[in-house]
């Protein structure tokens, strides 16, 4: 027969699986929407230095992690502004197309 202990260790340990891959899950998803937010600054720096017409390489390294980190920022700005906005319409009933 099964006592408390056993019953309670069992239920702790899986809890605690449970917990592992749910942070785990989490973390894969941050570092996806990082990588497809630092893709999308990049490609928008591309386009500005066409649009100026200049390159790449008219840049040291660092001026360009800058300019990436910049547009990153704007980006994950923007992210929050249209997301704020969402949740409103949404608590108001009204759909985002």
């Amino acid at each position: 027969m099964i006592n408390k202990k056993q019953i309670i260790d069992k239920i702790k340990s899986i809890s605690n699986k449970s917990i592992e891959k749910s942070t785990e899950l989490k973390n894969k998803s941050v570092k996806y929407g990082k990588r497809l937010i630092r893709k999308k600054a990049i490609e928008n720096i591309r386009e500005k230095l066409d649009f100026a017409q200049k390159s790449e390489k008219d840049f040291t390294k660092e001026q360009m992690l800058s300019m990436i980190k910049r547009e990153e920022d704007k980006l994950i700005k923007n992210y929050k502004i249209k997301g704020a906005f969402t949740t409103i319409l949404a608590l108001l009933g009204i759909s985002n197309f």
